[in-house]
């Protein structure tokens, strides 16, 4: 049920994002890195960071056709899990759906 959720915010975010794209960014939301790569085979995002990131923080990960919006549950450096990670780190986070090099990572606050 928790995956079928997870889509469904995907869906609704996405569906936002096509109805307001002209919309300022929301209170509360600040840029936080960059995604530098995609692993489709594990659909893992690789997050180059400019601030700090925590296991629980909900993120937005943008670009011109979409946003997706998701809860952050496990993050990695090195194949090794982090609680945590700051400016200037290299993370391996699992999303939901695939994800493109350049999109925005946004931490909603």
């Amino acid at each position: 049920m928790d995956d079928f959720d997870n889509v469904m915010d995907v869906l609704d975010s996405m569906e936002a994002k096509k109805r307001s794209s002209t919309q300022a960014a929301p209170t509360g939301r600040a840029l936080v890195g960059e995604v530098d790569r995609f692993f489709d085979n594990l659909n893992v995002a690789a997050i180059r960071l400019s601030d700090t990131l925590a296991v629980g923080d909900t993120v937005e990960i943008e670009n011109e056709d979409y946003t997706l919006r998701q809860r952050i549950s496990s993050m990695q450096i090195n194949r090794k899990d982090v609680d945590s990670a700051s400016s200037g780190d290299d993370v391996g986070v699992k999303v939901s759906v695939p994800v493109r090099k350049g999109s925005s990572v946004y931490k909603l606050g």
